[in-house]
């Protein structure tokens, strides 16, 4: 394939365009925090940085922030590896451990970077269907695994909100020779992890981010967890100084200031039950259950598009998966759980849709 025809390979539009920060949009499409971090909070991170060696390259191995990360996970500082943001983590996994001809699983529909990434660097790609309710199809999965070098999934999995339990890690890891890697981007809304398991598997890597429950997506910042061979060659298959003197401060600021958190995580966590539950009483609309800070919810009236622009006519972004590769989703949004004003302003368009419709049924 020509440079050319590559490049014309992905000249498709982002599907992660990011609207102006300044306008009035209500955004609820990103899974982001719906909180911005506190003032003092900044204001530390930013006194912290004025006295920071700017001239000199950020550390790989910054130990003390491994340290707090170790304190954090309850895993060894020296299984832990630092990222920029953790799709950067998602691409050195791809390039360390594949090579042509070599195959990566991932679910589908699921978080589109794995495929994007193997697509980049022209690994093939297994993709596992869930089963028709979207839950995990082990089955499916312990197949793939026997064929893949890499085996990517989500708990909670993006976009359904599920998690796997560990007893259900530990059949796949036990029945697999793939590295399985657990991405817990959201892992601080579900209350559920896998590092316990870390210790017993060589073949299980473990993704976390602080664009989530950190409220720090602006900065980009993530971490791996693996057993400490598996975190060196990594570290080897990197470029290195990726992650920059901001994020490394922030993120050090921030787990020791962790008890911040547990407020808005709980909040969070109550707006969607909140949410969840005042979606079960519409008629045209089902939320599925989740564990995460997001909602799929499917429609009975309207394609997932016509919802999308029905809602960004009243100043609402959702997240909608418009693409012939996913028939499973055309009828269905993701729905970030913002602050109450923003779920109550979603929940009360989301009624008039469904008042409209039914009426239009009726006459």
């Amino acid at each position: 394939m020509t440079i050319k025809a590559k490049l014309k390979k992905f000249q498709t539009s982002s599907e992660y365009s990011i609207p102006d920060a300044g306008s009035n949009l209500i955004r609820l499409n990103l899974n982001e925090s719906a909180y911005p971090l506190p003032e003092r909070l900044k204001e530390k991170i930013l006194s912290r940085l004025k006295n920071a060696a700017w001239h000199l390259y950020p550390s790989d191995r910054n130990f003390s922030l491994l340290s707090r990360l170790a304190s954090y996970t309850g895993h060894q500082p020296d299984g832990i590896l630092l990222g920029n943001g953790s799709n950067e983590l998602i691409q050195t996994v791809a390039y360390a451990c594949c090579s042509g001809g070599d195959t990566l699983a991932t679910l589908k529909p699921g978080f589109s970077i794995y495929k994007k990434v193997a697509e980049l660097i022209d690994i093939k790609v297994i993709e596992i269907p869930l089963k028709p309710d979207l839950s995990f199809n082990l089955e499916k999965i312990i197949e793939a695994g026997q064929e893949a070098r890499v085996i990517f999934l989500g708990s909670p999995h993006n976009p359904t909100g599920q998690t796997l339990s560990r007893q259900q890690v530990e059949e796949i890891l036990t029945q697999v020779s793939s590295l399985v890697v657990l991405d817990e981007a959201y892992a601080e809304f579900s209350k559920e992890t896998s590092v316990p398991l870390l210790s017993s598997y060589d073949n299980l890597l473990i993704l976390r981010t602080f664009s989530k429950a950190f409220r720090l997506a602006g900065a980009r910042f993530g971490y791996a967890l693996g057993q400490p061979e598996t975190i060196q060659a990594l570290q080897a298959a990197r470029l290195p100084f990726s992650v920059g003197l901001f994020q490394q401060t922030a993120a050090e600021v921030l787990l020791e200031e962790k008890d911040y958190l547990q407020d808005e995580i709980q909040q969070t966590i109550k707006e969607r039950e909140r949410l969840f539950n005042q979606l079960q009483s519409f008629k045209t609309f089902q939320p599925f259950p989740s564990r995460a800070n997001f909602l799929l919810v499917k429609s009975h009236c309207l394609p997932a598009k016509k919802i999308f622009l029905r809602l960004l006519a009243k100043g609402i972004l959702v997240r909608i998966f418009d693409s012939p590769e996913l028939p499973e989703l055309k009828d269905k949004f993701r729905i970030t759980i913002g602050q109450p004003q923003e779920n109550d302003c979603l929940l009360a368009v989301l009624q008039d849709i469904e008042k409209e419709v039914l009426s239009d049924q009726k006459s």
